[in-house]
């Protein structure tokens, strides 16, 4: 004769019939071979189970000498109504409650759900809201959008905690923040935020609000255009900055490209910290990115995605009427009003990008959405150089490629169809003449007027480039040096 074990689960004399159940609510337990002895089973979660080992040996290896009846715990996991006998072997230790499905019995195996019957329309598709897109300055006020940077190596790294999903002892009971695993976006976030700036506007009896990504320790500034215009043709007069620390102080504008929305600012103020700048020439689709930004006011705001697609060509138009053609970086990382001007940085904390303008669905003139995960950021190659001269001379150049574009006549040919051509411009000097179709400039494929657009403003003034077009269905190449526009 062998005697079970705790839960009345040990062994049981294989001669016995039937073999040793657990009792479930509601139905008879069973003794050990020999005699079967009908008992009611351990309470799945209420009432006591009533142990009572069988005539023959094994069964549920009741706790000699006698029977015992222990209350059941009231759910699966829980602390149960009472405790075992001090003197029960099925006791850990005398005066504890006991914990799990009942006294002796285990839950009954959970029925399966049952399916959900498909929502009718649409073919049992969920429903969305149907609207146009709209392309919108991400801007708090007068103007507001997310701005990023990002290093030679724009790779996105990460490190796994080796304690806890965050780091640290996840049963730590030391107060404070958990230490930033090394490369996460805590970490990252830790970094970049004291370089990121909150910028107030006003003019007149208008007023707004963006972000900024801090240049140099002696307060320069940069941040978008559309921040510091006022919603006019000008910079505004009145600009303040809110730094990470809780410090505030008075800008100026030292300098604003409405073609490329970029604008400088110097505060009163030193000891700053200077973001690290990248560069976005080997950034790549599905990477990580974070943005850091000020949306709708809230300071040091940190939101996390990836770049989900690259040289997006974005128009964007101010009050001003001013339209700015950005080669974008798309990405899904939430950016809203008040954004505009802060900062996209890759894995390391590198500042990548710019971020500018989100898609809105819907809605008109006076209406301002929120992020819908198409958010756009200038590359902060193109940033960086117009920053540098704006500080430098309060001036900025574009380059050019002497000619005027419209979308071409026929829906089923993508390019950009070249409507008029600048005498003595660069496109004239190569020979690409009116009515030329222009499909790529070098690698990249063009699709309409903005993306030839963006494409040449992605380079600098002096830049040699080659162009392929085509003439009455004939392809060519031409290589083009691209002149040099000042915009301001």
């Amino acid at each position: 004769m062998t005697s079970g074990g705790s839960h009345g689960g040990g062994p049981y004399d294989p001669q016995g019939t039937p073999p040793p159940t657990y009792g479930q609510q509601g139905q008879p337990g069973y003794g050990a071979s020999g005699h079967e002895t009908q008992n009611p089973g351990g309470a799945y979660g209420s009432g006591p189970g009533t142990y009572v080992p069988g005539s023959g040996p094994g069964g549920y290896g009741a706790p000699p000498p006698q029977t015992r009846v222990f209350p059941g715990g009231p759910v699966p996991g829980q602390p149960g109504s009472g405790a075992f006998p001090a003197q029960s072997p099925y006791s850990p230790a005398p005066g504890n409650t006991t914990y799990g499905a009942g006294a002796f019995g285990t839950p009954p195996p959970a029925e399966p759900a049952s399916p959900q019957p498909p929502k009718k329309g649409g073919g049992g598709k969920a429903a969305i809201a149907i609207g146009a897109v709209v392309l919108a300055l991400v801007a708090g006020g007068i103007g507001g959008v997310v701005g990023a940077t990002v290093d030679n190596d724009s790779t996105s790294t990460s490190t796994a905690s080796q304690d806890g999903p965050l780091g640290g002892d996840p049963n730590s009971q030391t107060a404070g923040q958990m230490e930033a695993p090394e490369g996460s976006v805590q970490d990252v976030a830790a970094n970049v935020l004291p370089s990121v700036v909150s910028i107030d506007v006003v003019e007149g009896n208008q007023q707004g609000e963006g972000s900024g990504v801090i240049l140099s320790d002696d307060g320069v500034i940069m941040t978008n255009n559309h921040v510091v215009s006022a919603g006019g043709s000008r910079p505004a007069s009145n600009v303040s900055v809110s730094f990470a620390d809780g410090s505030r102080a008075a800008a100026k504008v030292l300098g604003a490209d409405p073609v490329s929305d970029i604008a400088v600012i110097k505060a009163d103020k030193t000891g700053l910290k200077p973001i690290t700048v990248g560069t976005s020439k080997n950034l790549a689709v599905g990477q990580d990115v974070i943005a850091v930004g000020s949306p709708l006011g809230l300071e040091s705001t940190v939101t996390t995605g990836i770049i989900s697609a690259l040289n997006r060509p974005v128009s964007t138009s101010r009050e001003a009427g001013t339209t700015s053609v950005i080669d974008a970086i798309q990405t899904d990382a939430a950016i809203n009003p008040g954004n505009s001007g802060g900062a996209l940085v890759n894995a390391r904390g590198a500042l990548i990008g710019v971020n500018t303008a989100i898609a809105t669905l819907g809605g008109g003139q006076d209406t301002q959405g929120g992020s819908i995960g198409l958010g756009f950021a200038i590359p902060i190659d193109q940033a960086i150089r117009v920053a540098n001269q704006l500080r430098e001379t309060g001036r900025s150049t574009q380059a050019g490629l002497g000619v005027s574009v419209r979308p071409t006549s026929d829906s089923t040919t993508p390019g950009a169809l070249i409507s008029d051509v600048t005498a003595g411009g660069p496109a004239a000097k190569a020979g690409i003449p009116e009515g030329a179709v222009v499909t790529k400039v070098g690698d990249r494929t063009i699709t309409s007027g903005d993306a030839l657009v963006a494409a040449v403003r992605s380079h600098a003034p002096g830049d040699t480039v080659d162009i392929t077009y085509t003439v009455r269905g004939a392809p060519k190449t031409a290589q083009v040096t691209l002149e040099t526009l000042r915009v301001n």
